[in-house]
């Protein structure tokens, strides 16, 4: 059996470590699994029983023809789902679009003033 060189031995050992956290498969933490448990005993609380109730699902008494969508499952309300901030208050969003629309003109007007201010009438800077 031929022999190994060390440092031929030493870079296998060194490359070996450092793959095999890599590698090695990641256990959800226990919190994690909780949740989940959580979540699939609501989902199985909220879907109707899989029992078939005679011919409701048969067109005209064939087989086969059975046109039944699956229940959807049940997911929780997202932590971000809730109206936008800026949706919650109409008067406000109102405003906002009165000054969007004053506002360009306006813009518009003192930025051709700064440009060329002989377009005030009169004499206002003397």
């Amino acid at each position: 059996m031929p022999s190994v060189p060390d440092v031929v031995w030493e870079k296998f050992v060194q490359d070996s470590e450092r793959e095999i956290p890599a590698s090695a498969p990641k256990e959800p933490s226990a919190r994690a699994r909780m949740v989940t448990e959580r979540l699939q005993k609501m989902g199985e609380e909220a879907a109707p029983p899989s029992g078939k109730g005679g011919k409701a699902g048969r067109r005209w008494g064939r087989k086969g023809d059975e046109r039944t969508e699956p229940a959807p499952a049940w997911q929780p309300e997202g932590w971000r789902t809730g109206p936008a901030w800026r949706e919650m208050d109409g008067r406000a969003a109102r405003r906002r679009r009165l000054w969007g629309i004053l506002g360009v003109p306006v813009a518009a007007a003192l930025a051709a003033v700064a440009v060329k201010p002989s377009l005030i009438p009169g004499d206002p800077f003397g």
